[in-house]
C-alpha cells in the first residue's frame, strides 16, 4: 500500500537529510511495535513502511495534515502535551524526530516516551542542536540558539503559527540526558544529521579552536562526555539521540 496523497503533500516536516540519518542510526533491527510523534504529514511513518515495519501508531495534534493512508499505521490526532493515550511499557521503538523543542513542557513529554517504551526497547530523539560551537556563539553574542531566532525577533508570530512551525523550547543535552535516565533509559549514542562548517576558512579555523578548547576543558577537568565532545555535537546541525530502556 502507499499513501493516498503525493509525496508534495507528505512532505518531510524537517530537514531533508534528517530522517536518512535518523533511519542510519535506528539500522535495520527485527520488527517490533512503534510510536511516532509527533508524525506531521506521515512522511517518516512512510520510510518505516518501506523498510518492512508493519506496526506504526502515528500522532499528532494536526490531523488535517496526515496524508499517510495504510492499515499498518494508526493514526490518532491527539495533543501529546498530555499523557499519550497507551499503557505502560507498550512500544518496542519510539521515534520524536524534531517534536520536543515545540512543547511548552518538553520534560513531562519525554517522561510519557519512556513510559510507553518497553524495557530494553529504543527510543530516538532528534532537536536542533545548541551545544554545536555555532550554537555556543550566536547564544553569546546574540541571545539565541540556531532554529529559535524567530521565537526572539518575532514571538508575537511564534504564537501564531501552527504548533509544528513554532520553536519555543531549546533542549539542553544534560537535561535531556537526565530525564532520559529517570525514565530508565541509558543514553547509547548521539549523533548529527549533518556537519555544518563556516564557509569562510577563517571562521573554520575559529571553530576548530573553540572545539579543541572545549575538548580540552572537559578532558583537563574529568567532566563526563557521553559524546559531547565528538564532532556530531561539536558541529552537528540536529542532535540524534539513540536511548535503550533499562530490561
Amino acid at each position: 500500500m502507499s499513501a493516498a496523497a503525493g509525496p508534495a503533500s507528505m512532505r518531510a516536516l524537517a530537514a531533508d537529510d534528517l530522517y536518512p540519518a535518523v533511519l542510519e542510526v535506528f539500522g535495520r533491527p527485527p520488527a517490533g511495535r512503534i510510536l511516532d510523534v509527533p508524525a506531521g504529514h506521515g512522511a517518516f511513518a512512510q520510510e518505516l513502511l518501506e523498510r518492512g515495519y508493519a506496526d506504526i501508531d502515528c500522532l499528532d495534534i494536526n490531523a488535517d495534515a496526515f496524508a499517510l493512508s495504510d492499515a499498518r499505521v494508526r493514526f490518532r490526532q491527539y495533543d501529546a502535551a498530555h499523557p499519550l493515550p497507551f499503557p505502560d511499557r507498550h512500544f518496542d521503538y519510539v521515534f520524536s524526530i524534531e517534536g520536543i523543542e515545540h512543547f511548552d513542557s518538553p520534560w513531562t513529554f519525554l517522561r510519557e516516551l519512556c513510559r510507553v517504551l518497553k524495557p530494553s526497547g529504543r527510543i530516538f530523539i532528534s532537536t536542533p542542536n545548541t551545544l554545536s560551537v555555532d550554537a555556543r556563539l550566536k547564544y553569546l553574542m546574540s541571545g539565541y540558539f540556531p532554529r529559535f531566532r524567530p521565537l526572539m525577533l518575532e514571538p508575537e508570530k511564534v504564537m501564531d503559527q501552527p504548533i509544528d512551525d513554532a520553536h519555543i523550547s531549546p533542549i539542553y543535552f544534560w537535561q535531556l540526558y537526565y530525564f532520559l535516565m529517570t525514565g530508565g533509559v541509558r543514553v547509547e549514542r548521539v549523533a548529527a544529521n549533518a556537519l555544518v562548517r563556516k564557509p569562510q576558512w577563517i571562521k573554520r579555523a575559529f571553530e576548530n579552536i573553540v572545539a579543541n578548547l572545549i575538548r580540552r576543558n572537559i578532558r583537563r577537568r574529568g567532566f563526563p562526555d557521553h559524546g559531547v565532545t565528538s564532532d556530531a555535537v561539536l558541529f552537528g546541525d540536529c542532535l540524534i539521540v539513540e536511548g535503550r530502556k533499562s530490561a
